[in-house]
């Protein structure tokens, strides 16, 4: 029998120490929070992680 799973996307960046620095529903998001924090593309990577939300 088929069920539906329902799953979350979260957005992590990570700086060059990889500590997480910030963490939004979009990679748009993480982007502006990391432009006002003063952060340059070049000095973060950005993660996504999937998640199963309980039902």
């Amino acid at each position: 029998m088929s069920e539906n799973i329902k799953l979350v996307r979260k957005y992590l960046a990570i700086d060059e120490n990889r500590n997480i620095v910030a963490e939004g529903n979009s990679w748009e998001e993480v982007e502006e929070i990391m432009e006002k924090k003063g952060y340059k593309r070049s000095q973060y990577d950005i993660l996504t992680v999937v998640k199963q939300e309980k039902s």
